[in-house]
């Protein structure tokens, strides 16, 4: 079994949700337009969670293209 793993900053307290947001729209639908508003407040924590979201992408699918053991 493999371990993924990902570094994630510090989430400011309010903005987990937003953090949220971006890590799944990244993982789930990435070329899907939000079909939900983000505050301007909140859009460094969406774009985190976005960044977030292309590294355990990333780490997910060089997993992937390894062969079993």
């Amino acid at each position: 079994m493999a371990t993924i793993s990902v570094e994630i900053a510090t989430i400011t307290e309010g903005r987990g949700l937003s953090f949220k947001k971006g890590l799944c729209t990244t993982l789930l639908q990435p070329d899907v337009e939000l079909s939900f508003d983000i505050d301007p407040t909140h859009m460094a924590a969406y774009k985190r969670g976005q960044e977030s979201g292309i590294q355990l992408k990333a780490e997910i699918a060089e997993l992937v293209k390894k062969p079993f053991k």
